[in-house]
């Protein structure tokens, strides 16, 4: 039996921002804001999305990977029976939950990093940091130093070699499968984790849920290094991510063309034996429609998003071409509130698009788990690829030009039908089959 995220298409939120919650936490409840999420479900599945992924949610100072108590829901959001009627909720519309897990560092309010200021080297939870070091003074003028994430003096680095530190974190991921229910993780900085961690990390969570998803913030990284059947499931595929984008600015569809070959090619795709998590945009970058150079291009970009191999992602507000550039008042412009019942729509036809497109991708197994092939591709001529999968095959045709051209593919098979455009097509046609400017073509076979 196939497990979930086999098939999964997932619907990204920060949790801050679409809750409107305050940068900055005072630790103290007032408002459940987590109820906020509730108004997006039927959104949710109108965009035909199954999964649903937070980033953050528990209970930290600021931006959220700052993490202070992983047993709580942030103050700023509501507490832990909240999110837990929530996580029903999804449940009972049919709705993975998954949720962001922070194991790399913390923030410097959690429980041991305080006891290490207040003891120091008679700290019991001194071995609990990496590279704690107590003949040297930091720039924020503690009598001792650490290792630390990017460089953030403000994210003190885990040793997550220290046995106690990792049964510390192992039960609080037991209490979240256990208490909400939760039927997922994706680990922060995962490219930075120990791998006998993570290893240990998926054995104990497929003992607790056996469908239980792991997928790894990857950036700089071979995913195969931390994918593999004892390791993730998955990682985010950021070389995609900046392929799809760049390609259509440049006009030169080599690059993400190269990209696919690479890591999935029929013969000797590198990746082909996990489902990479494909994004657009997410809540550490640009926003997509700040990333093109042309506003068209974001059509025929969601729509390779969804045909190609891989987890699609669809980060909360760019089905509506909105905009926001990272860094720009503590990046609230790409993790805005977003009131979901008065929603300001830049590209009125995005939505429309991405939703058929999604709902082609559902229904046709061949777009979900089949081999890919390049078929054609041309210097400012549409990019053909190939999906298949048993008897069914699917061509995928994107022109993002300004100009319309003529195609040619060579087939056996006889009737076609193109799920995009609503009209079908026998092996004649598709040697001289028109395809418009900015637009693109999804041929399965009948």
């Amino acid at each position: 039996m196939d497990n979930w995220y086999n098939e999964a298409c997932f619907y990204h939120f920060f949790t801050f921002g679409v809750c409107n919650a305050p940068f900055y936490n005072s630790y103290t409840l007032n408002e459940y804001r987590i109820n906020e999420v509730e108004k997006w479900i039927p959104h949710i599945k109108d965009m035909k999305c199954n999964s649903v992924l937070f980033s953050p949610i528990f209970e930290s100072k600021s931006h959220g990977y700052d993490t202070s108590d992983y047993y709580k829901i942030d103050s700023r959001l509501g507490d832990n029976e909240s999110f837990k009627n929530l996580v029903n909720v999804m449940h009972q519309n049919n709705l993975k939950v998954v949720l962001d897990g922070v194991f790399n560092h913390c923030g410097r309010d959690f429980f041991a990093f305080q006891d290490l200021l207040k003891n120091k080297e008679k700290s019991k939870y001194c071995s609990w940091f990496s590279n704690l070091n107590f003949n040297n003074s930091n720039n924020l003028k503690d009598p001792f130093t650490y290792d630390t994430w990017a460089g953030y003096t403000e994210l003190p680095k885990f040793n997550l070699e220290n046995a106690e530190l990792k049964n510390y974190l192992f039960d609080a991921v037991k209490y979240w499968i256990a208490y909400f229910d939760i039927d997922g993780l994706r680990l922060d900085a995962a490219e930075c984790l120990d791998l006998k961690f993570i290893e240990e990390l998926r054995v104990f969570c497929e003992k607790e849920k056996f469908d239980f998803w792991l997928m790894g913030e990857i950036v700089n990284k071979d995913y195969r290094d931390v994918c593999d059947t004892n390791k993730l499931h998955s990682a985010t595929n950021y070389e995609i991510f900046k392929g799809i984008y760049s390609s259509h600015n440049e006009q030169n569809l080599f690059e993400i063309a190269y990209s696919l070959d690479r890591q999935f090619n029929i013969d000797k795709g590198i990746y082909n034996y996990f489902s990479l998590y494909n994004f657009v945009d997410n809540h550490d970058q640009d926003r997509l429609a700040t990333l093109v150079n042309n506003c068209y291009y974001l059509y025929t970009i969601y729509i390779l998003l969804f045909t190609i191999p891989g987890i699609p992602s669809i980060y909360y507000g760019s089905e509506w071409g909105i905009k926001g550039r990272k860094g720009i008042n503590l990046d609230k412009e790409i993790r805005p509130y977003i009131d979901i019942n008065n929603i300001t729509k830049v590209e009125e036809n995005l939505e429309s698009v991405i939703k058929k497109v999604s709902t082609i991708r559902n229904k046709t197994l061949a777009l979900k788990q089949g081999s890919y092939q390049e078929v054609s591709l041309e210097y400012h001529k549409p990019f053909i690829f190939k999906r298949e999968i048993k008897n069914q095959i699917v061509y995928v045709i994107i022109n993002p030009n300004e100009n319309d051209y003529d195609i040619n593919i060579n087939t056996e098979i006889d009737t076609f039908y193109d799920e995009l455009n609503n009209e079908y097509y026998n092996k004649e046609d598709l040697k001289s089959l028109n395809v418009n400017k900015y637009w693109a073509r999804i041929l399965v076979s009948k």
